[in-house]
């Protein structure tokens, strides 16, 4: 794959979608902020008992000057020991309390924001299932990975360690500036002349941190969609040679991420060198108003409390700065995963679903079916045609003909746009569409197992089937020839995909799967092409088995696999050019004639 992200933050913001004015950026962030609203209110109480608590902790750390202001004027300089020693009491509780409720807030927060993570999380895992595969047919794997953990992630992040200390910090800021009035306006004054100044670097740099984080978390999707890709690819990459060019095209994606985040890096070694020059001038106001008011009283405890709150002044607008940082980052990652939570699920139920008859008959029947995966290339030009119940019939034709997409619009993976499948004799659209995919078992030619079982993999936890439903399904396959063999049986534990199983016997596991669930219809996508020759037999006679009494689609590309089927359909360019039995195409003479003495030619 190709990357189209630039080393510009201009077009990075061109092709997220994002204005560069600041007016469309505050827009755009209240918007996300007012997104992820329902998931903080969902914990609102945690949420009231973290911020009761942040409040304490922020009072408790501002006292603590002023009783140090107290303890020098009042006792130190006048020599009170028991005043100071009263003080240096209440000093201790203010402490000890400081540190407990940090402690609290902390755990707290952190807890606010692992829930909110788990929230937010189940939702997006819940919105990938529901997307209909024309999502995932122009989607990379990496991106809706990224967007599922380090997007999550980012916004969790801004959220328990950026929000709600956000809110903690804006309350320091304003009890810090009534404590620094109360000691001494006039010097207030003059510290509060350089806070114009840190506001004008913050809406400098805005912008520049906002793209460059855009490009950071674009960049990561790039690397994320080239590991999985190298990752499941590794064998053919291996016997094709094609490690350094697969280096080649993740050094890009590498190099992406760091000249994005090299932008933020850039950014923020400015920003933060000015952020203390405000604070340094500050100091230095300081200094000057109390040289030229040392002609009146000025007590040393005083001074000594501004020099303190000054510099909890600028501690909080530091780390507001750093929190910046993480808002930044968390509405990039908040724009992309609510634009995933925002596609749009094509493959719906009607409003009101017709259940399926509990005696599924298994007619099926094409009525001037067109669908195209992109407009104006259809692969499928009104096709009609019937199967009828118990019927066993294939499907063949030259690769791109539509045997597939046949297959895929049947179970509902996609939905025609002209014409209609009807299943005993109502359109597939008005049934219940979990109850629908249920009479339809499909048997690809690559089937994907997951980690677990093979009982695991046969049931796929249906609470519905029993053990000795899986072992029954597995035993009329013949799938229990090497399950018996394995040290734990039903139990034995496969790796992900099943990489230690033979193709024939990851074959007999998917029929094992097809045939307990008891369909009315079955689907064989392919799924003789890779046998290897030890299990032939076993799959021919499981085959036999998982086909008794049912409807069945077969798609083969051996032909001579289909000789015995009640009807074979033969496409060409989205067309149904003929249909018939074997014999009857034979003598036609037509596109299955050539096909099947170009096969046999070849196999001899």
């Amino acid at each position: 794959m190709k990357s189209n992200m630039g080393k510009g933050g201009g077009r990075i913001q061109k092709e997220r979608g994002y204005d560069a004015t600041a007016k469309t950026q505050k827009m755009l962030d209240w918007g996300l902020l007012k997104r992820l609203f329902p998931y903080v209110r969902t914990h609102a109480a945690l949420l009231a008992v973290s911020l009761v608590l942040l409040v304490a902790f922020d009072v408790t750390g501002i006292v603590h000057p002023y009783l140090l202001k107290v303890g020098i004027d009042q006792h130190i300089v006048k020599g009170d020991l028991p005043g100071l020693i009263r003080i240096c009491w209440i000093l201790a509780a203010v402490l000890v309390s400081n540190f407990i409720f940090s402690a609290a807030f902390t755990y707290g927060v952190e807890y606010l924001g692992q829930r909110l993570l788990f929230d937010l999380r189940m939702d997006l895992f819940k919105k990938v299932l529901a997307l209909s595969n024309d999502y995932f047919d122009v989607t990379a794997v990496g991106k809706t990975l990224t967007n599922v953990t380090n997007d999550v992630e980012a916004i969790r992040e801004f959220i328990s360690d950026g929000l709600v200390s956000l809110l903690g910090d804006i309350l320091k800021l304003a009890l810090i500036l009534v404590a620094m009035m109360l000691v001494d306006l006039k010097m207030a004054l003059f510290a509060f002349l350089t806070v114009p100044m840190y506001l004008g670097a913050t809406a400098l740099f805005r912008n520049s941190i906002r793209s460059g984080y855009d490009g950071v978390r674009k960049a990561n999707s790039e690397i994320n969609t080239s590991l999985v890709e190298t990752i499941t690819g590794i064998k053919e990459i291996h016997l094709f040679n094609h490690e350094t060019r697969s280096e080649q095209i993740f050094a890009g994606y590498n190099r992406n991420y760091l000249d994005a985040y090299l932008k933020v890096v850039n950014s923020y070694a400015l920003y933060f060198p000015v952020i203390e020059i405000v604070a340094n001038v500050s100091m230095l106001l300081i200094l000057t108003y109390a040289h030229f008011a040392a002609g009146r009283a000025l007590q040393v405890g005083v001074i000594f409390a501004f020099f303190s709150y000054i510099n909890m002044f600028f501690k909080p607008l530091r780390d507001m700065a750093e929190r910046f940082n993480s808002f930044q980052s968390a509405m990039a990652a908040a724009h992309r995963v609510f634009k995933l939570l925002d596609q749009p699920v094509t493959i719906l139920n009607a409003p009101t679903p017709q259940q399926l008859p509990a005696n599924m008959r298994g007619e099926i029947r094409f009525e001037n079916v067109t669908f195209a995966y992109q407009p104006g290339h259809p692969v499928m030009k009104n096709v009609s045609f019937t199967i009828q119940p118990g019927e066993k019939v294939a499907i063949i034709g030259h690769t791109g003909s539509g045997k597939t997409t046949t297959i895929n619009l049947l179970n509902r993976l996609y939905d025609v746009q002209e014409g209609a499948i009807l299943l005993d004799g109502v359109d597939i659209k008005a049934y219940d569409l979990t109850a629908l995919r249920s009479q339809i078992a499909t048997v690809p030619q690559d089937i994907f197992l997951f980690t677990g079982t093979i009982a695991e993999n046969i049931a796929l936890h249906d609470p519905r089937i029993r053990r000795e439903d899986v072992e029954y399904a597995a035993r009329q396959v013949y799938a229990d020839r090497y399950i018996e063999r394995l040290p734990q049986r039903y139990d034995e534990n496969i790796l992900e995909e099943g990489k230690l199983l033979s193709v024939g016997q990851r074959q007999l596991l998917s029929f094992a799967r097809a045939f307990v669930r008891q369909p009315a219809i079955v689907v064989l996508d392919e799924a003789t092409s890779n046998i290897d020759s030890e299990t032939e037999q076993l799959i021919e006679a499981g085959v036999k088995n998982l086909l008794a009494g049912k409807t069945a689609i077969i798609i083969a590309h051996r032909l001579s696999t289909i000789k015995s089927v009640d009807r074979i359909l033969v496409l060409h360019k989205g067309e149904l050019v003929e249909e018939g039995t074997h014999d009857a195409l034979l003598r036609r003479g037509g596109l299955y004639k050539q096909l099947y003495e170009m096969q046999t030619l070849m196999l001899n």
